[in-house]
C-alpha cells in the first residue's frame, strides 16, 4: 500500500510539473520514440491479421462479433483481438504525443500540426478498419487501411526529427537544389512502390480465405475477395503483373537513389547532411528487395510476408528521415548574438 502511494504521489507531482513548466524536449522526443514504435508494430500486426487469414475472426466492430464484446474463443478471434488491443496501445500513445506537443515547453506550431495530423489520422484507422469488417475484406479499403498506417509514420517521424531542432529559426534547404528535387523524387518513387506493393497483396493469396464446402470446393458467396476476382476464381496471371509492376516501380526507385548518390559525389557538405539517412534508405531497400525475390520465388510464406510488411514500414520511415533531412532551421545572427549576451 505504501508503494502505491509513493507512486501516485510521484504521478501527481509530476502531472504539476508539466501543467505548470511543460514537457522538457527530452521528454517529448522519448514520446515521439514511443509513439513511432507501436505506429509500425501496428503495420505488422495488422499485417499478421491479413496473412493468418483473421480479418473477419471478429465480424463486427467495435464488438468481435454479436454476443461479445471480446472473443478468444478461436485462433483467428484472438489474433484480431490482439491487433485491436494493439490499435488501442496506438491511440493512446499518439494522443499523448499530441498532448505533450501542446505542453512542450517552448510551444512550437509544426509539432502542433503534426500531433494534430497523427491525432485525426488515429481514428482514421479506426473507422476505416470497421469498413474494411463490414466490406468483408473489400482489398480497397485494406489498401486505404494500409496507406492511412504510412501516412502516420512518416508524421511521426518528421515529428521526432524536428524534436531534436532547435526551437527558434527560419526554415530553409539544407542541401543544394537538384539534391533536394532528387530527394522529393525519390520519396515520391518509394511511396509508390510501397502501395504497388498493397496491391500485389491484394492481388495474392493472402488476400483472406473463402469459405468451402466439406469438399473443399469453394463456395462463392464467400470467396475471399482480391483487386482481379476472388478466391474462386483468381486469375494467376493477375498476381504475376501486380507482381512485375511492382517490381518494376521498386527498380526506378533504386536507379533514382543511384541518380541521387552520383550527384552527391562532388558535394561534400551535402554528403554529410544526407549521410545517416541516406545509408538506412539504401540498407533497407536492398534487404527489402532481397526479400521481396525471396518471398516471391519460395511461394510467398506467410514468415517472410510478415518480414516485407516490416521493412515497408522502415523503408517509410527511413525515407521520411531522408526528406527532412533536406531541411533545417537557420537562427539568424542577430538573435544568436542576443542568446549569447544573455548568457
Amino acid at each position: 500500500m505504501t508503494l502505491l502511494r509513493s507512486a501516485w504521489g510521484r504521478v501527481r507531482a509530476f502531472g504539476h510539473r508539466v501543467r505548470n513548466d511543460g514537457f522538457t524536449p527530452k521528454e517529448f522526443r522519448s514520446i515521439c520514440v514511443g509513439a513511432l514504435v507501436l505506429l509500425s508494430a501496428i503495420v505488422v500486426s495488422g499485417g499478421l491479421v491479413r496473412l493468418t487469414g483473421s480479418g473477419l475472426g471478429c465480424n463486427d466492430w467495435p464488438n468481435c462479433n454479436d454476443s461479445k464484446f471480446i472473443d478468444v474463443s478461436n485462433k483467428h478471434a484472438a489474433i484480431e483481438q490482439v491487433n485491436r488491443f494493439v490499435t488501442f496501445l496506438v491511440g493512446f500513445a499518439v494522443l499523448l504525443a499530441a498532448l505533450a506537443a501542446w505542453f512542450r515547453r517552448p510551444r512550437r506550431r509544426d509539432l502542433l500540426v503534426l500531433g494534430l495530423v497523427m491525432l485525426i489520422g488515429v481514428p482514421a484507422q479506426g473507422i476505416v478498419g470497421a469498413i474494411v469488417v463490414w466490406t468483408k475484406l473489400n482489398p480497397a479499403w485494406v489498401q486505404v487501411h494500409m496507406v492511412l498506417s504510412v501516412v502516420l509514420i512518416w508524421a511521426s517521424v518528421m515529428m521526432l526529427v524536428r524534436s531534436g531542432e532547435g526551437d527558434r529559426g527560419r526554415r530553409v534547404s539544407a542541401v543544394v537544389p537538384r539534391i533536394r528535387r532528387r530527394v522529393r523524387l525519390l520519396a515520391v518513387w518509394a511511396m509508390i512502390a510501397v502501395v504497388a506493393g498493397t496491391v500485389v497483396t491484394g492481388t495474392g493469396p493472402h488476400a483472406g480465405e473463402a469459405l468451402r464446402d466439406p469438399d473443399g470446393i469453394c463456395l462463392a458467396e464467400g470467396a475471399a475477395r482480391r483487386f482481379f476476382g476472388s478466391e474462386c476464381d483468381i486469375n494467376g496471371n493477375a498476381l504475376v503483373w501486380a507482381t512485375r509492376v511492382h517490381s518494376a516501380v521498386v527498380w526506378v526507385t533504386v536507379a533514382i537513389a543511384l541518380s541521387l548518390l552520383w550527384h552527391l559525389r562532388r558535394l561534400r557538405h551535402d554528403r554529410e547532411v544526407l549521410d545517416a539517412p541516406l545509408t538506412a534508405w539504401l540498407v533497407t531497400a536492398l534487404v527489402q528487395g532481397g526479400v521481396g525475390y525471396l518471398q516471391y520465388n519460395t511461394g510467398l510464406p506467410v514468415g517472410l510476408v510478415a518480414v516485407h510488411l516490416a521493412g515497408a514500414a522502415t523503408l517509410t520511415g527511413c525515407t521520411a528521415w531522408l526528406w527532412c533531412a533536406t531541411s533545417k532551421l537557420s537562427t539568424p545572427a542577430a538573435e544568436m548574438l542576443d542568446e549569447a549576451v544573455a548568457r
